[in-house]
């Protein structure tokens, strides 16, 4: 798995602080269902690692003003465009091609000879809608 390093701690914060609008932190949190401690070290960039994509989701349906889910996720580091992957426990951008190479060696292998199997059958005119 790639390390995190797209986790941006202070620019979630300044989007928690957006969201939050005119409510009071503790407030928020509870509009959200979340811990009011977790809010703050979210709301003060002293939480170490990102968070999980449900509680973002908490978070951007209970948001005032511009702030969107897609703006807390590329924050959090989870991108959710078409060349990555998007899951539930996700915390970091993985492309398949860094999932690919974080297989080991016999793994890869069993993925290389699928993509030819699949080549050939596109090749001989199979479909595989």
């Amino acid at each position: 798995m790639a390390e995190n390093n797209r986790w941006n701690k202070k620019i979630f914060a300044m989007l928690l602080a957006e969201a939050k609008g005119v409510r009071s932190w503790r407030q928020f949190a509870a509009d959200c269902d979340i811990s009011y401690v977790q809010m703050r070290k979210l709301a003060l960039g002293t939480q170490e690692n990102p968070p999980r994509p449900k509680l973002i989701r908490k978070v951007a349906s209970h948001a005032f003003g511009e702030i969107d889910l897609a703006d807390l996720m590329f924050a959090a580091g989870i991108h959710t465009g078409d060349s990555f992957t998007f899951r539930e426990n996700a915390t970091v951008c993985e492309t398949p091609l860094d999932k690919y190479r974080s297989l080991p060696p016999k793994a890869r292998k069993t993925v290389d000879k699928f993509i030819d199997f699949l080549a050939s059958e596109v090749e001989k005119g199979n479909s595989f809608d």
